[in-house]
């Protein structure tokens, strides 16, 4: 979940339906729903800005260097919010959680970012929602040894379809994370590839139409064609309809190649929400915890839901805000430069 660029400038309209798709998981995680294909839209997402800043940018960047960045991007809220989810459940229940597959076992997956590769296929433990950035993280190892401009985009689309139309057959639906098919295929890892491919797919997309006048003159028809289809299957989405969950990475890869553009008075509009998507990592990490809170304190005042949202909203936005300015970005910051410096240290000159 990144900032967006492209000659300097931010894609806004992006960042504000990250912002808007972080919400999404937040009102998911009170009401239930179809939250959690807000994932694979920030899967997508992420293979087309990976794309834009490493497989087409004008400076090579070796692997060292992009792993190095991601460990600086993803690893330092992951941390806090982990501990912090530590400290809040100690201090509600005197206790440490007990998961199937161990405390301590998956904790420290959880410090290694290998919670959700297939070593604990008995369920999500701690931070939950960080299970997408363990899966985010070795996708984007996997990116950055595998492909390059020259794979084909038809491997790309077929491999994705590939692994899209095998999880919903084994699984009924994309609501899969931890489970483990074949003992060897990872539910989270083959949705995590299969999306963020089709993000590659997007930003080529974006990139062959970026001049074409006719994005500019049918711009608005197609942003709300885009939302039409999103909300068209939200609305026709029932438990016999599961399997149209398998539509949704399509959509959302026409989404982010049309909002790119920033052409429509609907992608223009949606800039003024842009702060939405830059706070939004911090908003999918923190808001566990609030929630957690607040569902405590419901439990002795019998609040209902809409209070429970209502409050969980204001406060993790507002929360996010600071943990995005005071720790996700100088802590990044500073990670990144001090690894930077670690690979690009001269060899010691023999004596």
């Amino acid at each position: 979940m990144e900032k967006v660029l492209v000659s300097g400038q931010r894609f806004l309209a992006l960042d504000a339906l990250r912002g808007l798709a972080a919400l999404w998981v937040v009102y998911f995680h009170v009401y239930g729903g179809l939250g959690y294909l807000a994932v694979d839209f920030f899967l997508v997402l992420s293979g087309f800005i990976l794309a834009h800043r490493y497989l087409y940018s004008d400076k090579p960047t070796s692997a060292a260097v992009f792993i190095s960045h991601r460990v600086a991007r993803l690893y330092p809220l992951h941390l806090y919010t982990l501990l912090v989810f530590v400290l809040v459940h100690w201090l509600m229940y005197w206790t440490m959680p007990s998961f199937p597959d161990g405390a301590l076992f998956t904790f420290v997956q959880n410090l290694t970012l290998t919670h959700n590769i297939g070593l604990n296929p008995q369920g999500l433990t701690w931070n939950y929602p960080s299970w997408s950035v363990s899966v985010e993280f070795w996708v984007n190892i996997l990116f950055i040894f595998l492909i390059t401009r020259k794979t084909s985009s038809g491997w790309l689309f077929l491999l994705s379809t590939f692994g899209l139309v095998s999880l919903v057959r084994l699984h009924g639906n994309l609501n899969a994370q931890t489970e483990m098919y074949f003992s060897i295929l990872n539910a989270g890892l083959l949705r995590g590839m299969a999306s963020f491919l089709l993000g590659i797919l997007a930003y080529r997309v974006y990139l062959f139409y970026r001049d074409d006048w006719r994005v500019t003159r049918y711009a608005a028809w197609l942003e709300a064609a885009c939302v039409l289809a999103v909300v068209g299957m939200l609305w026709s989405r029932t438990g016999g309809s599961a399997g149209m969950d398998v539509f949704v990475p399509y959509v959302a890869l026409l989404m982010v190649a049309i909002f790119a553009f920033e052409r429509g008075w609907l992608s223009v509009g949606l800039r003024r929400l842009a702060y939405l998507g830059e706070i939004s990592y911090s908003v999918y990490l923190n808001h566990l915890v609030v929630l957690m809170i607040f569902r405590h304190f419901a439990l002795q005042y019998g609040w209902d839901k809409p209070l429970i949202l209502g409050l969980t909203l204001v406060t993790v936005l507002v929360y996010s805000h600071f943990t995005h300015r005071y720790l996700e970005i100088p802590v990044g910051k500073r990670l990144r430069r001090g690894l930077e410096g670690l690979i690009s240290k001269p060899p010691p000159q023999a004596a």
